[in-house]
């Protein structure tokens, strides 16, 4: 049997899933930097940011006719994937404190690039609406996320978080 060739559709999607997940890793070396100087434990949910973000982008999706409810369950996922990432690292962190960042970054900093990439994922959902639509949905992502894995740069911590981030991808059929 020949190797299949890629399915290109929805790669560029995926490959964004993950540029949104890799901002996690800051995300959580400021919260855990941040909880650190004040004597806290890190608190990884920001209910009222989330709030932000769901907003932002069912506006931003209406502008290109996508379904604000579908909108909204595809950001719950990708900022719960970007919690397992934090969650993770944290426990990490936790268990081997000389893993745990020293200089992070300032989350004003990183909240830009996650913004970008959160519109660059709806202008991806906007140009791929047909194939997340069909009823191979489920088999193009898969394909599409397995070939990220079998790129080497995706580590099992954020393979766990990109399965969670695609699973609200393909629109649950009635």
């Amino acid at each position: 049997m020949p190797p299949r060739a890629p399915d290109a559709s929805l790669a560029v999607l995926v490959a964004l899933l993950v540029a949104r997940l890799d901002t996690a890793d800051a995300v959580a070396a400021a919260k855990w930097s941040s909880a650190r100087r004040d004597g806290v434990r890190p608190t990884i949910d920001d209910p009222a940011r989330e709030a932000e973000v769901y907003d932002a982008m069912a506006r931003l999706g209406g502008a290109r006719a996508l379904s604000e409810s579908w909108l909204r369950q595809v950001f719950f996922g990708q900022i719960e994937a970007s919690k397992v990432v934090q969650r993770g690292l944290m426990m990490r962190w936790r268990f081997d404190p000389a893993q745990a960042p020293t200089r992070p970054p300032d989350l004003a900093a990183v909240r830009p690039m996650i913004d970008r990439v959160n519109i660059e994922i709806v202008d991806q959902l906007a140009a791929r609406r047909t194939e997340l639509v069909a009823v191979d949905c489920r088999q193009r992502l898969a394909r599409s996320v397995f070939d990220a894995f079998a790129s080497g740069r995706v580590d099992p911590l954020h393979r766990a978080a990109l399965v969670r981030a695609v699973a609200t991808l393909c629109p649950v059929r009635g």
